[in-house]
């Protein structure tokens, strides 16, 4: 069972951001307009996946984000609202950032739905949006990928009430990029620049 998570999300927030058209709303809060950018703390918690391309198991944080500027997004391959709207804007991001993608940059989608997306499901659905071999599809354990999703606030109590939000940052800072609903190509590649800028 999934638990309620900390911070109060409702379904008001989650319409908001999906439809980016207005404010998204955490406990009758503004929090940011839809594509804005905004810092929030994490609580990184390392977890081990498995790439649905190279079926290869390895360390999330450790392993494959290390010390390169990771773009994190948590999706569903049944998603009809928010997860074909932030693929489509991250499919469009990679090309922005070809030449820092891989080596400098990671991107990494997470499914909220492990037990269902498979790894036939999770490849089809990166090869809708064209993702690079710097854009990676990944899948956990159940408990493990839930207290992924509490380290961002992103846990919620219905799987497709999960808050719309793109996470941008580095292992160890403290506090990460948050873009709520569906942010443009052009924003997200402006602020990982901005993360590689500080190094």
């Amino acid at each position: 069972m999934i638990a309620p998570p900390r911070t109060g999300w409702t379904r008001r927030a989650m319409l908001c951001g999906s439809l980016a058209s207005a404010c998204l709303v955490q406990g009758g809060r503004v929090l940011a307009a839809p594509g804005a950018a905004a810092r929030f703390p994490v609580r990184l918690r390392d977890m081990m996946v498995t790439d649905a391309r190279s079926r290869t198991r390895f360390m999330l944080l450790r392993d494959l984000v290390r010390d390169r500027v990771a773009v994190v997004s948590f999706m569903f391959t049944g998603c009809s609202t928010v997860c074909p709207m932030q693929s489509t804007a991250l499919s469009a991001a990679q090309r922005l950032l070809a030449r820092e993608m891989g080596e400098k940059v990671i991107f990494a989608s997470i499914s909220i739905t492990p037990l269902i997306d498979t790894p036939e499901a999770l490849v089809s659905f990166a090869d809708t949006y064209s993702a690079g071999s710097g854009w990676h599809f990944l899948r956990g354990g159940v408990p493990e990928t839930q207290r992924f999703q509490e380290g961002f606030d992103s846990l919620a109590p219905r799987i497709e009430d999960h808050p719309p939000m793109i996470a941008i940052g580095r292992v160890g800072a403290a506090n990460w990029t948050r873009l709520y609903g569906t942010p443009t190509p052009r924003l997200i590649a402006s602020e990982v620049r901005g993360w590689l800028a500080k190094g």
